[in-house]
């Protein structure tokens, strides 16, 4: 199964869903390249906030990777809060989960809490 983003198909520490791609965020380095290659595309950067001791967060990890792989024109994001706490401060991400929904590095929206539909209901809003 091929990379279903070419440009951030050298970022490691990727896991493919069926039809989707989740960049699991493990440095800054890594951060910082996936968010620069974003810049200059069109494409939807969907930022999902969380934490390990977080149950909402463990809660909706199957209902992401579900919606993860409805649309994978779409780039996830997983960025753990207590490993990247100025990435998180920078997108004001203090309740978890936060999923914030970039395009050419501007927020556009965001959901907090764990709400799949409303998630979803973004997801199509933005991804065009």
């Amino acid at each position: 199964m091929g990379s279903n983003v070419s440009s951030v198909s050298d970022v490691p520490s990727s896991t493919e869903t069926k039809n989707g791609l989740v960049v699991e965020v493990e440095t800054r380095r890594q951060w910082r390249s996936l968010f620069d290659s974003m810049k200059g595309s069109n494409k939807l950067l969907v930022i999902d906030f969380t934490a390990a001791w977080c149950g909402p967060c463990k809660a909706m990890e199957p209902r992401v990777k579900e919606i993860v792989s409805r649309y994978p024109e779409a780039v996830f994001a997983r960025v753990d809060v207590d490993r990247f706490i100025d990435v998180a401060g920078t997108y004001r991400a203090n309740t978890l989960p936060a999923f914030i929904f970039v395009k050419r590095g501007e927020e556009i929206d965001r959901v907090v809490g764990a709400k799949p539909d409303e998630l979803v209901y973004k997801i199509e809003k933005h991804r065009v």
